[in-house]
C-alpha cells in the first residue's frame, strides 16, 4: 500500500518514509542506502510501485489538534482520522490499516474478507509524491465533511467509522461520472476478495 503524503504530513512522517522504504526494498536486495540519497529512494519506490492500493494523505488543522484525511486514488474513498497528535504518528501505518479494515467491514464485508483485502494491500509505504488533483479532492472532502456536520461540528466526538460512512455517501464526480465513493470502494474490495 503506497500512501502519497503532502507537505503537511512530511515533518511528522519523514523518518517513516525512509525507514519503510529501506525495510521493504533493502531486505529484497533491490537497493542499498549507500547507492541513493533518501529522497532518491523515496522517488524510485514511488515510480516502481504499480498498485491499486494507492492513497493520498493530508493533515488539516482542527481545534487544537488535527484531522488526517486519506483519499483512495482510484475510487475517491475517504478515511477520516480525527484528533491525530504528534505521538500517534509513530504507529500511523497501523492506524491506517485498522481504519481501512473497519471501513471495509462497515461496508458489509466479513472480518475475514476485510483482513484478506488489507493483507493483499502489502506493507504501508509513505512517499512525498502527491498529485494536485487528489489533493484537491481531499480539500473538497474536508469542506464537504464540515458541511455535513454543520449541526454537530466537533469531529473529535464522532466515531471515525461513522465519519467515514457519512463522507463516503456523498455524490462526487469521478472520471466524468457522478457516483458515491462507498459504492466504488465496495466494488474494488469485492474484486479482491
Amino acid at each position: 500500500m503506497l500512501i502519497h503524503i503532502t507537505r503537511s504530513l512530511l515533518p511528522h512522517l519523514k523518518g517513516q518514509v525512509v525507514s519503510n522504504y529501506l525495510e521493504s526494498n533493502c531486505s529484497n536486495g533491490n537497493h542499498t542506502d549507500e547507492q541513493y540519497s533518501d529522497s532518491d529512494l523515496i522517488r524510485r519506490h514511488s515510480q516502481e510501485i504499480n498498485t491499486p492500493w494507492q492513497w493520498h494523505a493530508h493533515r488539516f488543522p482542527y481545534a487544537n489538534s488535527c484531522c488526517v484525511l486519506l483519499c483512495h486514488d482510484d475510487t475517491g474513498f475517504i478515511l477520516a482520522l480525527p484528533g491525530v497528535e504528534s505521538p500517534d504518528f509513530t504507529c500511523f501505518s497501523d492506524m491506517i490499516r485498522d481504519s481501512i479494515m473497519g471501513s471495509i467491514e462497515d461496508l458489509g464485508f466479513s472480518p475475514s474478507e476485510a483482513r484478506k483485502a488489507v493483507l493483499l494491500s502489502g506493507p504501508v509505504v509513505f512517499d512525498d509524491q502527491s498529485e494536485n488533483r487528489v489533493k484537491e479532492m481531499l480539500s473538497v472532502a474536508w469542506q464537504d465533511l464540515h458541511n455535513l456536520l454543520e449541526d454537530r461540528p466537533n469531529l473529535l466526538v464522532w466515531n471515525p467509522l461513522r465519519l467515514n460512512e457519512l463522507i463516503n455517501q456523498r455524490i462526487i464526480k469521478k472520471d466524468g461520472k457522478w457516483c458515491r465513493p462507498d459504492e466504488l470502494f465496495s466494488i474494488f474490495i469485492a474484486g479482491l476478495v
